[in-house]
C-alpha cells in the first residue's frame, strides 16, 4: 500500500525529503528520494556541518557529505529504503518543510 506522500511523489515527480539522525552530532542529517528519468527513484543521504546551517552560511559542494543509498524501481521499495535508514516513510515531504538544503 503507498504512502500518501509516495503518491505524490509519484504524481508530482518532485524530491521528497525527510530528516535523519546524523552520522556524527556536529552534523544535520536528511535522506532524500527523487524521480528518475528512466521512472525508477533514486535514493541518498546529505549531511551538512551544523556551524553551516546554524548560520545560515553558504557553502559548497566539498562542504556536504552525499552518500547514494540505493536505486530502487517502485515506491514501496523506498519505503523500505527510508525505514532501513531509521525513517518514518510517512515523513517525507517537500524539501522546504524540513529544511532540506536545496
Amino acid at each position: 500500500m503507498r504512502t500518501e506522500v509516495a503518491n505524490r511523489l509519484v504524481m508530482t515527480k518532485a524530491l521528497v525529503s525527510a530528516r535523519r539522525q546524523p552520522s556524527t552530532p556536529n552534523s544535520y542529517a536528511w535522506v532524500w528520494a527523487f524521480p528518475l528519468r528512466d521512472g525508477n527513484f533514486r535514493v541518498s543521504t546529505v549531511e551538512i556541518p551544523k556551524p553551516f546551517v546554524d548560520e545560515d552560511t553558504c557553502f559548497g559542494e566539498e562542504d556536504i557529505e552525499r552518500v547514494h543509498v540505493a536505486t530502487v524501481e517502485t515506491v514501496e521499495e523506498i519505503d523500505t529504503v527510508m525505514r532501513e535508514l531509521g525513517v518514518d516513510p510517512e515523513t517525507l515531504d517537500a524539501p522546504w518543510k524540513n529544511d532540506f538544503p536545496l
